[in-house]
């Protein structure tokens, strides 16, 4: 393991890198690596490192590594901190000479993605031989925990002090001590330093209402060589080294340093760093443009207004038609109509950019529209003259995990067209293989007819859809380049994220049984021969029956397992005998050994010819 430094001007090599070295020494590491522009000489930071060298019997293996001026960037960067396994990253905060406004945000960049632990330090004008006095604010959290623990270490090295500080708002003097020193307590053990047996370990409790001024106080009263904080990003970084501790103590003659330091981040983190610099390689990322003609699109056309509720009742009324009757021609036409699939995608955007105002208006299309279209399915179900289940209705109450992976592939290329200039005519062709208000229309009709399994399952392949869409739009954004801005507070998206994982594990559980118990059953409704044979049985038992008939189909058939519902169409010129349905199936129980088979038979009126 190795410490790290970052230097870009000549004003701040020395401090950075007497800093660094400490850091070094009390982490026992063996190197320190120094990497360095252009523009700094690289002779002077060899003469501040002899100059360490000359006072010091203990010195760590020097590196010093320059990195080219022009090419300097947050990932050149981390990829070189990543080569040397560094344990702590130390970067600078200095406004001095030879230090511009983009070189300190480049190096907030950096503290904000480096893998390891970061340090950002406010150098003061102490030249520090040896850190024998440390002041770490101590409330808890990984961060000030990290903090309290390096602070320890490098006071317990230099056979000096570390001071952990809590400030405890102002509940009365003595009251606010003792409380504030149980924390304190509490604190030191969760950071792994032993406070009972350790005298460099001297912990602090100041009360008042204002943790900056309570910080300040103990600054002023202790003369520290350095005080250490911890914190979760960048965004805190300038107020906590330029806000917290009075310039008098840090730019006097003998000022003291302010360093921030954040914990190393979890592995969840590293993982997803790592998938974005393969994705960032490997696929054309989007332009500025393209992105925000992106968002304006999805959020434009994913807003709830008359257009849209027009277009959804419109795809609903149409495919009901088509469903009820048995036309694919009508059903396709409906999915063209229907403008569901746009705040789908909307969804998927917002869930990467963690834009909470597009989410919520993406949603509520999706409501509204789903109880718009579900509305009208029931509405047409009642007044459609069949009371039969057709081939269109019974095939959408069945979905399996082929339906997930239909919907997951829809979902990526849908987010590919709409992303890529000169796609969008793709999208038709994504919308048929989606096929989102059938489903919902669908549902009502079941409803309307009393088919509540069918109505069940086609239910479940519309929320397949949408969390298959949803997941599968998010990542192709992801892998386009579209990320949520650091420290913005989208937690809220990473638990949606979770959760539609979460609903998606438990879909797979039905879906998957539908799929197997479809492959072990001796009749599916997809075999030719199987459906041959169905009929073929029927067409036997009718003519044994005397019953005239100019015509059969069969026009809808579900298996699961050894279970199975079936639908005849038979044009016949009479009325069917008593029981003719149950003796159907009574015998597709004996010849095909089925455990349970319910049988639906839908005459239609002919003349029959002798």
């Amino acid at each position: 393991m190795a410490i790290a430094a970052l230097v870009h001007s000549d004003a701040e090599a020395e401090g950075l890198i007497r800093w660094s070295l400490l850091f070094a020494l009390a982490e026992e590491d063996e190197r320190l690596v120094v990497f360095h522009s252009t523009k700094v000489d690289k002779d002077f930071v060899q003469d501040c490192l002899d100059g360490w060298a000359e006072n010091h019997a203990t010195v760590p293996e020097l590196v010093i590594t320059p990195l080219d001026q022009s090419l300097m960037g947050e990932d050149l960067i981390l990829d070189e901190v990543r080569k040397v396994s560094a344990r702590i990253l130390v970067l600078g905060q200095n406004r001095v000479k030879g230090i511009e406004e983009n070189l300190l945000q480049l190096n907030r960049g950096i503290f904000d993605r480096a893998v390891c632990d970061a340090v950002m330090i406010r150098l003061g004008t102490r030249r520090v031989e040896e850190c024998d006095s440390v002041l770490v604010p101590s409330a808890g959290g990984p961060h000030s925990l990290v903090a309290l623990k390096l602070g320890s270490k490098v006071a317990s090295h230099f056979k000096g002090k570390v001071t952990p500080l809590f400030v405890e708002p102002e509940i009365g003097e003595e009251d606010g001590r003792a409380v504030g020193l149980r924390v304190l307590e509490r604190v030191l053990g969760e950071a792994g330093v032993d406070s009972n047996g350790a005298d460099h370990v001297q912990p602090e409790v100041v009360v008042a209402n204002n943790v900056g001024k309570g910080i300040a106080q103990a600054a002023q009263e202790g003369n520290y060589d350095l005080i250490l904080i911890g914190a979760s990003n960048s965004f805190a970084v300038k107020r906590k080294l330029f806000g917290e501790v009075p310039p008098s103590l840090l730019d006097g003659d003998d000022g003291m340093a302010v360093a921030v330091l954040r914990k190393r981040k979890p592995v969840t983190h590293r993982v997803k760093d790592s998938l974005e610099r393969f994705l960032t390689l490997r696929i054309p990322q989007l332009e500025r443009e393209h992105r925000v003609a992106l968002f304006d699109r999805l959020q434009t056309q994913s807003q709830w207004n008359f257009d849209f509720m027009t277009l959804m009742l419109l795809s609903t009324a149409i495919a009901s038609f088509g469903l009820l009757q048995n036309s694919v021609a009508v059903v396709i036409g409906a999915m063209l109509v229907a403008p569901l699939m746009t705040p789908l995608l909307g969804s998927g955007l917002a869930l990467v950019q963690g834009n909470l105002p597009l989410m919520r208006a993406c949603v509520k299309a999706l409501f509204l529209g789903f109880f718009a279209a579900l509305v009208i399915g029931i509405l047409m179900g009642f007044i459609s003259p069949t009371d039969q289940l057709t081939a269109e209705l019974a095939g959408r109450g069945m979905p399996n995990l082929f339906d997930f992976g239909v919907a997951a592939a829809s979902g990526i290329a849908a987010s590919h067209c709409i992303a890529r200039p000169g796609l969008s005519s793709a999208l038709a062709g994504v919308a048929i293989a989606a096929a989102l208000v059938p489903p919902i229309a669908t549902v009502g009709i079941s409803l309307s007819l009393g088919e509540w399994a069918n109505s069940r399952g086609a239910a479940l392949l519309f929320g397949t859809n949408v969390v298959a869409i949803i997941l599968a739009s998010s990542f192709t954004f992801f892998a386009m380049g579209i990320r949520a801005q650091t420290g913005t507070g989208n937690l809220w998206s990473r638990r949606t994220v979770v959760l539609l994982l979460i609903v998606w594990a438990i879909l797979m559980v039905p879906l998957g049984t539908v799929l197997l118990s479809g492959a072990g059953s001796k009749v599916t409704s997809t075999s030719i021969v199987d459906r041959a044979t169905l009929v073929s049985l029927v067409e036997e038992h009718t003519r044994k029956s005397g019953l005239e008939i100019s015509g059969i189909k069969l026009i809808s058939s579900k298996m699961n397992g050894k279970n199975a519902d079936l639908v005849f169409e038979l044009e016949s010129g009479g009325g069917p005998p008593d029981g003719f349905a149950g003796e159907i199936s009574e015998l597709m129980k004996k010849e095909l050994g089925l455990e349970k088979a319910r049988v639906k038979i839908r005459f239609v009126p002919v003349s029959v010819s002798e």
